[in-house]
């Protein structure tokens, strides 16, 4: 139980710090190959219009990084003692933030390696390659060390929610939830600003400039707009958005107990497919009533859905009945 701890720290803190020193040493060794100035910022045009000199460049970026990381290790430690457990997923994504800023020092000094100033450092292109490159091959590493743990929580019997389902019968439920709101203000809102931005600045953008936001307004609204669950002998299926992706798929056997509970707008992280830091899970497309599905590993599924209860009643049901086989 020790290791626990011990892996938390690697993941969160040694990672980053590893990263940290490799990024000081590449910078140590190439310093007589950079100018005293390197790139930090490219244009439209794909050409550097910012620099800042290596000495400070390093300087913060190492302070950033590091300082981070204990702060993501105090609190992967405070979540873990409190019985929040550990999510290996969401350590990995919050390790590959970290080392976001030692990334920028890489990514820098291999752009403007060999050149006789900043202002002739190369593209982009490459500075983006190195810039993910970082900060998924750190939150890969972080994954594959932080140890999963689940919460602590009381252990849940099946719920007294029932659909009345009795010995030999059959059913299935299907459930959706629509927030048409939410899919309008996707659409309309970016369009709406770039007017908005337009009009107190004076100018006014061509028609193809809409083309854009508008697209990802369509996107996010064709993504986030609409909960879909159904529930048969075998499993509960949630599918999210109107192409029904993401999809989480909760085979029977992994469900202990299924309850509802009403959510606010804003709890969780806010609206579309949500992980917290125990690990469970929520498909979210508006506020209110929620299916809650408590798995045998602690972790829970819920899903916005309209009449959660009748679900809810209903994987009850099927629960109980494989225990009574199992028995």
């Amino acid at each position: 139980m020790r290791s626990v701890p011990v892996r938390v720290v690697l993941a969160t803190l040694g990672v980053p710090a590893l990263l940290a020193v490799v990024a000081f040493a590449l910078r140590g060794a190439w310093s007589d190959r950079v100018p005293e100035q390197v790139a930090t910022h490219w244009g439209p045009s794909g050409a550097p219009d910012g620099a800042t000199s290596l000495d400070a460049l390093t300087t913060w970026t190492l302070v950033a990084t590091l300082a981070l990381a204990v702060v993501l290790t105090v609190v992967a430690l405070v979540l873990l003692r409190t019985g929040r457990g550990s999510y290996p997923p969401l350590v990995g994504l919050a390790s590959g933030l970290v080392v976001v800023p030692v990334a920028g020092l890489v990514t820098s000094v291999i752009a403007t390696l060999d050149a006789p100033s900043w202002r002739e450092a190369s593209g982009p292109g490459l500075s983006i390659i190195v810039l993910v490159g970082v900060g998924v091959a750190a939150g890969v590493v972080s994954w594959l060390v932080a140890p999963d743990v689940p919460p602590k929580r009381s252990a849940v019997a099946v719920g007294s929610e029932s659909a009345g389902l009795n010995p030999g019968e059959r059913a299935a439920w299907v459930g959706t939830a629509t927030n048409a709101g939410l899919a309008v203000l996707c659409v309309a809102v970016p369009p709406v600003v770039l007017v908005v931005v337009g009009a107190l600045s004076g100018t006014t953008a061509a028609w193809s400039t809409y083309l854009v936001p508008l697209g990802i307004g369509v996107l996010a609204a064709v993504g986030t707009a609409r909960v879909h669950v159904t529930v048969d002998a075998t499993a509960v299926t949630i599918r999210m958005g109107a192409l029904g992706y993401p999809r989480r798929t909760v085979p029977l056997a992994e469900i202990t107990s299924a309850s509802t509970e009403s959510l606010t707008l804003l709890g969780g992280g806010g609206l579309g497919v949500r992980t917290n830091s125990s690990g469970d899970v929520a498909f979210k497309c508006r506020s209110g009533a929620a299916l809650v599905l408590t798995l045998s590993s602690n972790r829970r599924v819920i899903a916005t859905v309209d009449h959660p209860d009748e679900a809810a009643g209903l994987v009850n049901d099927l629960v109980r009945r494989a225990q009574n086989r199992a028995d």
